[in-house]
């Protein structure tokens, strides 16, 4: 099991309109791919933090490379929006430490 993280750092004055757009994304993914659902929050708009961030993970069993024919249309225009809103972009990819992995791993 993988949690997904998309990690986008922007000015505050896009954070809330990059959270719409980040969540339409996510939204699009589930409904034409079945990806788990994601939850969208915003980090330094309203809260104490260094940067002002707009994240949205989910959980995945597997880790597999998206193939472009199965990203859906709104996907595309909706990154084609977000993307110069941004000041960076990242996606992180973090292992959960599961019982039964904790178990045989750890022994």
């Amino acid at each position: 099991m993988f949690l997904i993280r998309r990690v986008c750092k922007v000015e505050r004055k896009d954070a809330w309109e990059v959270a719409r757009l980040l969540r339409s994304i996510c939204d699009a993914y589930s409904e034409a791919t079945g990806r788990a659902s994601a939850t969208v929050y915003v980090s330094g708009a309203g809260t104490p933090s260094q940067e002002i961030e707009v994240c949205a993970e989910w959980e995945q069993e597997t880790i597999d490379a998206n193939r472009m024919p199965n990203v859906p249309g709104s996907v595309k225009s909706d990154n084609d929006v977000m993307f110069p809103l941004l000041k960076s972009y990242e996606i992180e990819f973090h292992e959960i430490a599961t019982d039964d992995k904790i178990s045989e791993r750890a022994g």
